[in-house]
C-alpha cells in the first residue's frame, strides 16, 4: 500500500508538473504572438511616418521654391 501511495503521489506530482508546463508554454506562445503583432504594428507605423516625412520634405521644398 505504501508503494502504491508513493506512486500515486509521484503520479500526482507528474500530472501537476505537466499541467504547469503546458500553461507555461501557452503563456509563452501568447506573449510571442503579442510581440509579433506589436512588431508588425510598429513596422507599419514607421512606414507611415517615413512617408509623411517625405511628403513634408517635398512640401517644404515647394514652399522654399515659391519664396525664392
Amino acid at each position: 500500500d505504501e508503494a502504491n501511495e508513493t506512486l500515486s503521489v509521484e503520479d500526482d506530482k507528474r500530472r501537476r508538473n505537466t499541467a504547469a508546463s503546458a500553461r507555461f508554454r501557452q503563456k509563452k506562445k501568447m506573449r510571442e504572438q503579442a510581440l509579433e503583432l506589436t512588431a508588425k504594428e510598429m513596422t507599419a507605423k514607421t512606414e507611415r511616418l517615413e512617408n509623411r516625412v517625405k511628403e513634408l520634405e517635398m512640401e517644404a521644398k515647394w514652399l522654399r521654391a515659391l519664396v525664392v
